[in-house]
């Protein structure tokens, strides 16, 4: 069998890629580039609008609100304001943004205010951090700030003890812009590849020295970017607004790699499945099983895609009468509480209340129209 070894194959058109079987490889045709995910913001299974969330609050799916110490509160919201085709050379229709409601003007050391992306260390396996040799990654991504001048995003490993400062840019207040940020990937420091933390990706707000580091240079530390960084909460006029975000191999830029809505849901719900009953339907059976004993559910619940870890379960349900229950029979009977044990994906669910029925008897969970569960695995 002989080898060819070239540099680049060129099309004899004069084109820069030949084509292949008739079809141009592109950044469209090359799927999985993109670690991150719902990167364009368009899933949001907790909803569309938090009022001063808390800190760790997840918004959109996967994306979290810090604000910690210190005055300063925000807003944050999913968009339907985004970069035009025109612009990006794709199309989005979601973006999240953070209005400040609450001014602090006078950030102190220890203040710390971000948007914050945790991915899974077996994500990030391909990418060799912790290794020797010489490898990159590039973070891209849209952003519309009402702040001119420099912002910053950071990449922390799991241990939050390797930081890595990178620098953009705000030409225009209020307008999408796209940043390309390539880096280093780091040969020291521990970097998991388990299903808990392997990196926290830090969008800075406003932050204290106590957080900033040195550009473009691996440090010890947790770090959420530059001492140069502007202080996007010193006005209620500002916002911040985010969307196609892409962390990938390599140290070029490319397109946004599109997934399909269905595939984008899947990979978030492995960290968050909720569940609601619509307004379509009076309830909606969400666990089957039987009467296990006096006052007893035993039941079962499949998730969607294998969870992360064995998820913590939540409801709003609780309290009046009607909104859970169980249904066995003719009868219908009020659940006061839940817990849910097992593996990842085959879950054992527990309800108790008020139930008498017949020991053996089939029965199932449900849901008032209104109210929701939802089962958690977030890193």
């Amino acid at each position: 069998m002989s080898t060819i070894q070239t540099n680049a194959i060129v099309d004899a058109s004069g084109g820069n890629t030949a084509s292949v079987n008739g079809v141009t490889p592109n950044t469209h045709s090359v799927r999985g580039r993109n670690l991150i995910i719902n990167g364009d913001m368009r899933i949001a299974q907790r909803g569309t609008s938090f009022t001063s969330p808390a800190s760790g609050q997840v918004t959109c799916d996967r994306w979290v609100s810090g604000i910690h110490t210190g005055t300063g509160d925000g807003n944050v919201t999913q968009e339907t304001d985004v970069p035009t085709a025109a612009q990006s050379g794709t199309r989005f229709t979601h973006s999240m943004k953070l209005q400040v409601t609450t001014a602090n003007t006078s950030i102190q050391t220890t203040d710390r205010k971000y948007f914050l992306y945790r991915a899974e260390g077996q994500d990030l396996v391909a990418a060799g951090f912790g290794q020797s040799g010489t490898r990159y990654m590039t973070l891209s991504f849209w952003h519309k700030h009402t702040k001119t001048g420099i912002h910053s995003v950071a990449v922390n490993n799991g241990a939050r003890d390797r930081s890595y400062p990178m620098e953009y840019t705000q030409t225009t207040t209020n307008t999408w812009e796209k940043a390309e940020l390539t880096f280093p990937v780091d040969t020291t420091g521990t970097w998991v590849t388990d299903n808990t933390v392997g990196m926290w990706l830090f969008f800075g707000a406003a932050f204290g020295s106590n957080y900033a580091g040195t550009v473009n240079q691996w440090g010890t530390g947790q770090k959420y970017g530059t001492s140069n960084q502007v202080n996007n909460y010193d006005s209620t006029s500002n916002s911040m607004q985010f969307t196609g975000v892409q962390l990938e191999l390599g140290s070029v830029a490319t397109e946004f790699d599109h997934r399909s809505y269905a595939e984008e849901l899947l990979l978030c719900q492995r960290y968050y499945e909720r569940i609601e009953a619509g307004a379509s339907s009076s309830y909606v059976g969400w666990s089957a099983g039987t009467i296990y004993g006096s006052g007893t559910y035993l039941g079962h619940f499949t998730s969607s895609v294998p969870m992360r870890v064995t998820p913590t379960f939540s409801t709003d349900a609780y309290g009046n009468a009607s909104r859970m229950s169980v249904v066995s029979g003719a009868n219908t009977y009020d659940v006061t509480s839940i817990v849910v044990t097992g593996i990842n994906q085959r879950l054992r669910i527990n309800a108790a209340g008020a139930l008498s029925g017949i020991i053996g008897q089939g029965a199932y969970l449900q849901i008032q129209n209104g109210y929701h569960v939802a089962f958690t695995a977030e890193l």
